[in-house]
């Protein structure tokens, strides 16, 4: 088992270093505090939650607002709820379930992406203190994206003699304004207790199998008449540790990285947990801080964090480094995630849970 854990810090470090120099290109809707929408992040982690058995979770996020003429640039929301199934003995594999939805509103044109999710995982113990598991989990979804053309401007519209743009003149026409489609993704994740009490876990997940069409051209063809415009397969890597530092702090480091046709994205960071109250390790109190890099040279988000009795709330804000800097005026992307867990007392709790946040 020890060979095993240290491989898998090896793997995590050499992914890291391996994709540090990618573009940040991502195309799917994500969070900053992406371990806060965990429904969101990887299917394998239904049901899995270390601080209790039924879980809900909302996020919302800004992004960019001085770009836009209408301060609307991009606007997401997203939440969730998941629960655990069948924990019989203390130590016993078990199974999970959670619903999620997601909400983005992008541009001048309100390009609006809606997105419903069914999620289910099984968690098993691969050893008899429950210290080590393996985690497995399967999503479908149910997707809308529209636009409103009437909010659009177009080159028919500009007038060269003037330099100026005609309201009423000839606009383009759309095959459709609205695109429902279904997907599919998975998931895996490994997650175990090690000496000192430390805490880590990676995972892998994948989404958009099927490629789905998301074309608004008539009969979901593209301009070129070649085929359709097809949603590229989404790569999630992620990972991290919860390392005890004395009786109070607790030090959390972690990284994501996102793959999805052309575009890259790669963030990483690290928290610092301190537990409040008489008993620290039992306490559920806790306050955090955060910072993350997301790379290359695109932003450096500060968060913090607050747990109080089931409940946690955290704030970040991205702090824009990147080329868009003059057009952003400084202005990142504030962001707030709200989390609630609710532990059933009549039933044993797992050996082992993650301690991802």
């Amino acid at each position: 088992m020890r060979i095993m854990v240290r491989s898998l810090l090896k793997g995590i470090l050499g992914v890291v270093t391996i994709l540090a120099f990618a573009r940040v290109e991502a195309q799917d809707v994500h969070f900053s505090q992406y371990n806060s929408s965990p429904l969101m992040l990887n299917p394998a982690l239904a049901g899995l939650d270390n601080g209790g058995d039924y879980r809900a979770y909302a996020n919302f996020r800004t992004q960019w607002p001085t770009v836009s003429s209408d301060n609307n640039t991009y606007r997401t929301f997203a939440g969730g709820v998941d629960m655990a199934i069948g924990k019989v003995t203390r130590f016993n594999s078990f199974a999970g379930i959670g619903i999620s939805f997601e909400a983005d509103q992008a541009g001048a044109i309100h390009l609006n992406t809606d997105r419903v999710s069914l999620t289910a995982a099984y968690h098993i113990m691969l050893d008899k203190r429950g210290d080590h598991q393996i985690s497995a989990g399967l999503q479908g979804s149910f997707n809308m994206k529209s636009i409103d053309p009437s909010l659009a401007t177009f080159d028919s519209q500009y007038d060269p003699t003037t330099g100026t743009v005609n309201p009423n003149g000839q606009r383009e026409t759309f095959g459709r304004s609205k695109v429902i489609f279904g997907d599919a993704g998975a998931g895996l994740l490994y997650s175990g207790m090690v000496k000192g009490g430390t805490n880590i876990y990676l995972g892998f997940g994948i989404d958009h199998v099927n490629q789905p069409n998301i074309s608004f051209m008539p009969s979901g063809q593209d301009v070129s008449g070649l085929g359709g415009e097809r949603l590229y397969i989404k790569e999630t890597i992620h990972g991290g540790a919860a390392i005890p530092l004395g009786g109070r702090f607790t030090i959390m480091p972690n990284f994501l990285v996102l793959v999805q046709g052309p575009s890259k994205e790669f963030d990483l960071g690290c928290n610092f947990k301190t537990a409040l109250g008489s008993d620290a390790r039992t306490s559920n109190t806790a306050i955090h801080f955060g910072v993350q890099y997301r790379g290359v040279f695109d932003a450096i988000i500060a968060s913090t964090r607050i747990d109080f009795k089931g409940f946690s709330c955290g704030l970040s804000y991205d702090i824009n480094v990147s080329k868009l800097l003059p057009a952003s005026h400084t202005v990142g992307a504030p962001e707030i995630a709200i989390i609630y867990t609710v532990a059933n007392k009549q039933k044993p709790r797992p050996g082992h849970c993650p301690v991802m946040f």
